[in-house]
């Protein structure tokens, strides 16, 4: 079970990293889906690795981390959507 989590810590990492990647390479924008779904994700893999090793500070920072992710992409497809006149 521990080789499980440990994998989700890693996909967790290899999510943050790569999405923060593609933003510096101009390839994605802070305001694509993808970019704050790669970031969703890479919160929620540190949230289970934390929760498995009960590090709560992981947990926490993660969890706003995911938070604050979601919130972009609430706002950035809220952007996108024209409104009916």
């Amino acid at each position: 079970m521990a080789v499980f989590f440990e994998t989700l810590g890693w996909l967790g990492t290899f999510c943050f990293l790569f999405s923060y990647f593609m933003l510096i390479k101009k390839k994605w924008s802070s305001h694509q889906s993808i970019y704050h779904w790669f970031n969703i994700l890479g919160s929620v893999f540190f949230i289970m690795n934390g929760a498995y090793y009960s590090a709560w500070s992981v947990i926490f920072v993660n969890f706003a981390w995911g938070c604050i992710a979601v919130y972009g992409l609430m706002k950035d497809q809220g952007a996108t959507k024209k409104p009916q006149q």
